[in-house]
Formats: structure tokens, sequence, C-alpha cells
């Protein structure tokens, strides 16, 4: 009799295991298709001028990764010029890990499940994906900001990323997945200097 229920326990505890290591690998985004959503604390936007020049850079901490507390204030200024056009990329950072992880390789690995949506307000100024994914359907990573030469205006660009675990459709103008981060940046227009 002992031994049977020792034999059961056995069972029973191999039985666990196993389980525990599924629900284990369920977890992990490199097993599942689209994987798990990330998490992001920090999203640096990053404008160089087409032209040459000095790069823009600023950022937006989250420091609880898209949970209930707010996103911090912009650091740094986007300051962009009449008439100029700029090559964009965005960074996305989970910087609540030491060492911090850039979670921007994990989306352009994963670019069939996500996509990166720029919404500008503010007249005269666009913003146009420039990168996609394995199936030619944008992922956002990369963009260009362009500027009009006159009647440009301050503004906003928001910036989210969307994680699809369904099918991501390329046509679509706004998130219908889930957000892995959901921030806003500040730009200005800087009024070119008087003769």
């Amino acid at each position: 009799m002992t031994h049977i229920n020792r034999t059961r326990r056995i069972v029973a505890l191999a039985s666990f295991t196993v389980a525990s290591l599924g629900l284990a690998a369920c977890g992990d985004s490199s097993t599942e298709p689209g994987g798990e959503q990330e998490v992001i604390s920090r999203v640096t936007l990053t404008l160089t001028p087409s032209g040459g020049g000095t790069a823009l850079t600023a950022f937006i901490e989250d420091p609880d990764g898209n949970g209930a507390q707010a996103p911090s204030a912009q650091v740094g200024t986007l300051a962009l010029t009449p008439g100029a056009s700029y090559t964009g990329t965005v960074k996305f950072e989970n910087r609540l890990v030491n060492p911090p992880q850039d979670i921007t390789t994990e989306v352009q690995a994963e670019a069939n499940s996500h996509r990166v949506f720029y919404t500008v307000t503010g007249t005269g100024v666009t913003v146009t994906t420039t990168d996609n994914d394995s199936q030619g359907r944008p992922l956002g990573v990369n963009f260009t900001k362009a500027v009009g030469a006159t009647g440009a205006t301050n503004g906003t660009t928001r910036v989210v990323l969307c994680h699809y675990e369904d099918a991501k459709v390329g046509t679509q103008t706004s998130c219908q997945g889930d957000t892995d981060i959901d921030v806003t940046f500040n730009f200005t227009i800087a009024t070119p200097a008087a003769n």
C-alpha cells in the first residue's frame, strides 16, 4: 500500500512539473507566435535632419511600464525647422530591469505582430513609416518626419506600440490590438531668424 501511494505521489509531482514548465514556456515571447506583451519603461525619439546636422532627441519615461501611473514629462526638446525633413527612429527600452533591455530588437524580430502608430497634431507636419514586416505591412520603428515650409505649427506626436495576438492588418490607421506603450511627444516649429 505504501509503495502504491509513493508511486502516485511521484506521478502527481511529475505531472505538476510538466504543467509548470508548459506554463513558463507560454509566457516566453520567443515561444509564442507574436509573443507576450512587452514591458516598456522608456520611449526615445531621434530625429536626424535629412540634409545633415545635429540629431534631435527626446525621451519619455513610463515608470510602471504602461500601468496605471502616468508617463513622466518629456526630457529633451524637438525643435523642428520649417521646410526640413527628418529621418526618425523610435527606441523602446525596459529600464525596470538591470541591465536595461532594448525592446526595439524584440519588436523588429516579431515585426509581424507589432506596429508603431504615429498621430500628429499641428498643421503642416507629417510622419511616414519607412520600414515593413516580412509580409510588407508597415512596422514603424523607422520613419520620416516632414515639416511644411510655411504655416507649420507647434504640436504633438503620439507614439503607440501595438501588439497583435491575431492577424495584423496593414491598412489599419490606429491600434486594433493590445497597446504595449502609449506616449505623446511635444514638438516646436522654430521661427526663422529675421535678417
